[in-house]
């Protein structure tokens, strides 16, 4: 089989193009490895009352690291963005042991090579005092002096330390490590080749599956079928962190396509077997659940989306970029291109989708279609790679 083995953290620079010392890259690579390791078997189903708790017992700049990809990765189905009780949200929640002084640790996780914009937005508590409450974000910091205490029954309380990344991390081999299978980044890219398959699509009933029949058809039986190649495009990566960003946007997003699917399983298993007769269990089997809990997975999407795009510097537009968006309103092709040079530019980084999902749909209801049809194309994204690992 061709080697797809990439290493895209590499290129990530920081602001006036700030290169990051060689153990932070090295630092991703490990957190990456171990946190998809150590969360293959988390999952929960659409109506789960749980949420995964992260704790981590120490604060290295390998334990930070930890802590930014948890927040990457840790997305769930379940999270109810729209409950009117914070405490039932079910947000993931990542704990972060530190004896440092709030005045140190909030600037330090705060800097460019860890969480980024994300703390600006995202609930938090230290010292005891929560900040962002409310917010619409799907995780949220918890920082402590001590160690808590740990529930071992518990299965969705996980505690991480310094000596068990390194473990990991020892007991693998380098490419294991500092190395990433870009298959799945670069098959989730393609849907944006499919033009007006998606974009012609009016901005109703955006979680139909049927609307996206044709536009998954020429995406499996013509995207997919095209050898992957590479995800990064070094005379374009060395030039341009936008190209970077976006690039690492699809690794990012990709990760979590077998968090998906187990979610999917789980809570299809679950549906069996609540069925009564066995004639109702064929029923539910022959159910496709991707198409049933769309809306469940775009929320999770979008969730997860906007964790990620924080941690890469992105931030919300400011009050004087939304009077310029809303006096656009009424032109549209000015009013995207508007959107374009703000997303786009490196220097400014703010987007109209940092926003709750239910204000997406309010202000961006096109780029909706994209996470609908993505979520649909996951089961067929998986399949092709195994496909391909066969062959």
């Amino acid at each position: 089989m061709k080697d797809y083995n990439e290493r895209p953290f590499e290129y990530l620079k920081g602001k006036n193009d700030r290169k990051f010392s060689s153990e932070t890259v090295k630092n991703w690579y490990k957190a990456r490895a171990f946190v998809l390791d150590k969360l293959k078997d988390v999952a929960f189903k659409v109506d789960d009352n749980n949420h995964l708790h992260v704790v981590l017992a120490s604060d290295s700049d390998l334990m930070l690291a930890v802590a930014r990809q948890a927040a990457l990765s840790a997305h769930y189905i379940n999270y109810d963005e729209e409950n009117g009780k914070e405490e039932k949200r079910r947000r993931t929640v990542i704990t972060l042991v530190s004896k440092k002084e709030s005045k140190i640790i909030l600037p330090l996780l705060s800097s460019e090579e860890y969480l980024y914009n994300l703390l600006d937005h995202c609930k938090y508590t230290i010292d005891g005092k929560s900040v962002h409450k409310g917010s619409y974000i799907d995780v949220e910091f918890v920082i402590v002096k001590d160690l808590p205490e740990i529930d071992e029954n518990n299965r969705n309380e996980v505690l991480i330390k310094e000596d068990d990344v390194a473990s990991f991390c020892n007991s693998k081999l380098e490419d294991e490590i500092y190395s990433i299978d870009t298959r799945k980044a670069v098959f989730a890219s393609r849907m944006y080749d499919l033009g007006t398959l998606i974009e012609n699509l009016p901005a109703e009933n955006i979680h139909d599956a049927h609307r996206y029949a044709l536009a998954l058809d020429v995406y499996q039986f013509q995207k997919l079928q095209e050898p992957p190649g590479k995800l990064i495009n070094e005379s374009k990566w060395e030039k341009k962190q936008i190209d970077v960003k976006n690039g690492l946007s699809n690794v990012f997003c990709a990760d979590c396509f077998e968090t998906r699917e187990r979610e999917i399983a789980k809570t299809k298993d679950a549906a069996i077997e609540a069925c009564q007769t066995e004639e109702k269990k064929e029923i539910v089997r022959k159910e496709n659940f991707w198409e049933k809990y769309n809306e469940a997975l775009c929320r999770s999407e979008h969730a997860r989306w906007v964790v990620e795009k924080l941690l890469m510097g992105f931030r919300p537009l400011n009050n004087e970029e939304r009077i310029e968006d809303e006096r656009l309103s009424p032109y549209k092709d000015k009013r995207k291109e508007y959107r374009n040079s703000l997303k786009k530019n490196i220097e400014i980084l703010s987007h109209i989708d940092l926003c709750s999902y239910s204000d997406l749909r309010r202000v961006d209801p096109d780029n909706m279609k994209y996470d609908s049809f993505l979520m649909l194309a996951i089961p067929k994204i998986l399949e092709q790679i195994q496909k391909d690992d066969k062959s």
